[in-house]
């Protein structure tokens, strides 16, 4: 999935009430594991990449995209416990 589509997803979900937050908590949480998978493939991808070169600009995209869903998890996570239901995120 591209990150921008996830980003808008994102956005879309955290302008939403807090009521419909909660109707939406599955979605989160689906959305969530995927982004876990995609973090530890990329991480795997990365591994070998670097073993070719560890200064490619393949290396280099793959970690600017580690970061950027590493940083939508921490974000997802949060909302999920600003809404008081992160207990099984």
């Amino acid at each position: 999935m591209n990150i921008k589509k996830l980003l808008s997803k994102f956005d879309d979900f955290f302008d939403q009430s807090k009521k419909k937050q909660k109707k939406k908590y599955d979605k989160l949480v689906k959305i969530i594991l995927s982004l876990e998978e995609k973090k530890s493939e990329l991480k795997q991808e990365m591994k070998t990449e670097s073993k070719k070169n560890k200064k490619s600009q393949a290396v280099y995209n793959l970690c600017k995209e580690y970061k950027v869903i590493t940083k939508m998890i921490k974000k997802a996570k949060k909302q999920g416990h600003l809404i008081n239901i992160d207990e099984d995120i």
